[in-house]
């Protein structure tokens, strides 16, 4: 296919999510209700398609991988929205939905205009797949350590002002509720745990293929599974005790704060995608 073909398809899925971002104004009380029908949700799930789409063909180039900001970006909002696309299966989502769709639409032309370096030698495969699975997890605990740090202001507003109505006007209006939040956060972080793991898994393979054995030993691999093992215990204590509301809240920020450890700044550039060491 050619490369004006995922121009295209990037295009488009910046058109669907504007499109969306108006059907979710605050205005009409029925459009928010859209992604609540199967037409909008399967609407929605071919934008999300064509959004994917349009990233991976520099992602999986035969001539090496296209990286940079514009392309860590895009694909953060796209796991945004694909988290969205679940969440409307369980309940409405809250107005600032219109926000993130806005967001979305940026972020899938983003690559467009700035595609990033060409990494020649990063051609294996399965290590372009454990980079992407790496930098989708950070992403799933950014949105889930976002989501907790909500609930936890959302439950101190509970208890300083003794009442909270969703509707009134706040911080708050539109939000679910803080059973709803917290449903939310538990299935965010469900999917999270699965991106680590399967991280893991590819890292092994990576690992083997760079001849340093079944793990290569570095603060990066420690602090991953830090936050995999704190990601797991959240998902036990949440099942078996019955875990939620600030203590999920601070599982969760404790499982982003061993991946920030793992992943911050010049160092995720370095050990995930160069895979390099500092």
């Amino acid at each position: 296919m050619e490369l004006s073909f995922y121009g295209a398809a990037a295009g488009l899925a910046a058109i669907g999510y504007l499109g969306l971002a108006w059907a979710h104004r605050r205005p009409s009380a029925g459009s928010q209700q859209m992604l609540s029908s199967a037409a909008g949700q399967l609407a929605l799930l071919s934008i999300i398609g064509l959004h994917g789409a349009s990233l991976l063909p520099n992602w999986f180039s035969r001539d090496g991988l296209h990286f940079g900001f514009a392309t860590s970006i895009s694909w953060t909002l796209w796991l945004a929205v694909l988290l969205l696309w679940i969440e409307s299966w369980f309940q409405r989502l809250p107005s600032i939905t219109q926000g993130i769709f806005v967001a979305a639409a940026v972020a899938a032309g983003l690559p467009l205009v700035f595609p990033g370096f060409l990494l020649t030698s990063a051609v294996d495969a399965v290590f372009r797949t454990h980079m992407l699975l790496a930098m989708l997890a950070y992403s799933t605990f950014t949105l889930a350590a976002a989501s907790a740090l909500v609930m936890i202001a959302m439950e101190r507003s509970l208890h300083r002002t003794k009442k909270i109505v969703i509707d009134q006007p706040g911080w708050w209006q539109g939000l679910p509720s803080l059973l709803g939040l917290d449903q939310m956060l538990m299935r965010v972080v469900l999917v999270g745990f699965l991106l680590i793991t399967l991280t893991l898994i590819s890292g092994v393979m990576v690992s083997i293929n760079f001849g340093y054995g079944l793990m290569r030993v570095d603060h990066k691999t420690v602090f991953t599974i830090a936050a995999w093992i704190l990601a797991l215990t959240l998902l036990v204590g949440r099942r078996w005790f019955g875990w939620r509301g600030k203590v999920a809240a601070r599982w969760t920020l404790a499982g982003f704060a061993a991946l920030l450890m793992a992943y911050v700044g010049s160092r995720f550039v370095l050990e995930v995608v160069l895979h390099r060491a500092g």
